[in-house]
């Protein structure tokens, strides 16, 4: 990054934000780079678990919530909760005197209650509900899961308490509703918009009862939150937050290196020199729980056939992915689930490749293959279109015909919704929102999710399908871990997708700022930061 380039980051900071609001933000808050901004400021509508990150843990609370450190289960709205013997239902006791924000478009009258609760998971569950036909029943994770297909009742047993009731059990309930999109909405809001016809602010102009409450935003350059004087944890230390909007890492680096940012996110591999030469810089490494990986098209030719899929795995050479994109700040993926997750399963080589030369390899490579690629770098992938060069420059070594194409992610939405879709191969990934193995394999490779447009190797089993569901049907470990060991066997067996990578996720931040938490399921809370 030359002088010219840091001050025309600097130039463009200050034009957007002004330099009184620079001043403040230094003074009493903390300025965030980060990669990607929200279409939406409700979680539960959102598909980006980057975009997820400006906005879940800081406006919003969730019945349960995972430990960052001990990864268990703990309070959040709901302080205690029981779970029938036959698993079939969760009553949950909410907290007392919990506060809705109070901003410039919203007053509440009222603390959190069960209504709340109720409203903030009918929108999800009834198809009739004004606020589901308001989102069209997009809702990508409750979706992919099949949240709204296993549950037979949701009760409000009285002002403090609510109960789910379920068809079948399942093991990974409670850890969904802890996830970044089981956000509790305000039904006192949403009845004052409903009465005044402007539903649709709902989503984007949020009230919650996180940490941090909504002032502005400049679209796709900055948002801007306050602090909840009222948050049931204690107020946060800091009295602003503000999310600064950089897709480029370049700019990022640019705007910590000035002083601009105070946090950025996912540094570049080939930044870390630079940051590792300034003393006031520190640099957080986690094992990340994701995993970057090519997907065959599985319901047309020529990947319908296991054996093109198996022989083009075994074309590709991840550790080049890893040394040439990563420059070694990622593992290569041996399976789908990351090493660090309990279900976890060894897998001690790569697909194998078909060496022979057998008329169906042969007629494969007749014809040029599509193989898809995002345009925008992403937790799990720093260099989308590079690793799809390389993957690229393998497979016509191995005697295919490779056409890449670029996309942006909205754009790969729609194409994926469709009945049917004209990809070979799709460079894509995944990073889980949740400790359960379950959100991992039914988001991306249930039969459901082929419609949802998440499961992106199209792949439908129906082996796999039972073995996903009596994984979720049993508590006990034992079980549980024995069907996700046969799941990966299928996976693994069957070829669907070719894992690649696992990356680390990286931040730097200034060593002023103290307290932050990363969240090894998602973003970065600033609950309890502050600046020394």
């Amino acid at each position: 990054m030359n002088a010219f380039s840091i001050g025309t980051v600097m130039c463009l900071a200050f034009l957007l934000l002004g330099c009184d609001q620079q001043k403040d933000v230094k003074k009493l808050g903390l300025v965030y780079c980060t990669e990607t901004a929200p279409h939406t400021f409700n979680p539960q509508l959102e598909s980006s678990i980057n975009a997820i990150a400006v906005t879940s843990r800081h406006l919003y609370d969730r019945l349960v919530e995972v430990d960052p450190i001990t990864q268990q289960l703990v309070g959040g709205v709901a302080n205690n909760w029981q779970v029938s013997e036959d698993g079939l239902r969760y009553r949950f006791d909410l907290r007392q005197g919990i506060h809705f924000h109070k901003t410039d478009y919203f007053s509440p009258s009222r603390n959190l209650n069960a209504d709340d609760v109720i409203l903030s998971f009918e929108r999800i569950l009834d198809t009739e509900h004004p606020l589901y036909i308001l989102a069209n029943g997009d809702y990508p994770f409750f979706n992919n899961i099949g949240f709204g297909s296993n549950i037979r009742k949701l009760t409000k047993l009285s002002e403090s308490a609510v109960e789910f009731e379920l068809k079948r059990p399942d093991a990974a309930f409670l850890a969904n509703l802890a996830s970044d999109y089981a956000v509790i909405l305000s039904a006192e809001y949403a009845d004052k918009l409903s009465q005044s016809n402007q539903l649709g602010q709902l989503d984007q102009l949020p009230i919650g009862s996180g940490p941090f409450y909504y002032v502005n935003q400049r679209k796709d350059h900055f948002i801007r939150y306050y602090r909840h004087w009222l948050h049931w944890r204690g107020a946060p230390p800091m009295q602003q937050l503000v999310f600064d909007i950089t897709p480029t890492s370049s700019i990022r680096l640019a705007k910590l290196l000035t002083g601009q940012c105070d946090i950025m996110a996912q540094p570049a591999a080939n930044q870390l020199e630079v940051l590792k030469a300034r003393e006031e810089l520190l640099v957080s490494v986690q094992a990340g729980l994701n995993v970057s990986y090519l997907a065959f098209n599985t319901q047309k030719p020529p990947f319908a056939d296991v054996r093109i899929r198996r022989n083009v795995a075994g074309l590709v050479n991840k550790q080049r992915i890893v040394d040439s994109v990563y420059l070694s700040t990622a593992d290569i993926a041996e399976g789908v689930l990351s090493p660090s997750s309990w279900a976890y399963r060894h897998q001690s080589r790569s697909p194998e490749q078909d060496h022979l030369v057998y008329p169906y390899i042969e007629k494969a490579k007749q014809d040029p293959i599509e193989l898809w690629v995002l345009n925008e770098a992403k937790s799990y992938n720093p260099q989308p279109r590079k690793t799809a060069e390389l993957i690229r420059n393998d497979l016509v070594n191995g005697g295919y015909q490779v056409n890449v194409r670029l996309l942006d992610w909205q754009v790969l939405r729609r194409y994926l919704r469709a009945p049917e879709v004209n990809y070979d191969l799709l460079l894509v990934g995944w990073s889980t929102d949740n400790s359960d193995p379950d959100d991992f394999f039914r988001q991306q490779f249930s039969c459901d999710a082929v419609e949802q447009g998440y499961n992106f190797s199209r792949w439908c089993n129906g082996h796999f399908e039972q073995l996903l569901n009596a994984a979720t049907a049993s508590t006990r470990l034992a079980d549980r871990v024995r069907n996700y060991y046969k799941i990966q066997k299928i996976i693994e067996q069957d070829v669907p997708i070719l894992p690649l990578t696992h990356a680390l996720k990286m931040y730097s931040y200034n060593d002023s700022v103290h307290g932050i938490t990363w969240n090894p399921y998602g973003g970065v809370s600033f609950n309890n930061a502050y600046r020394k």
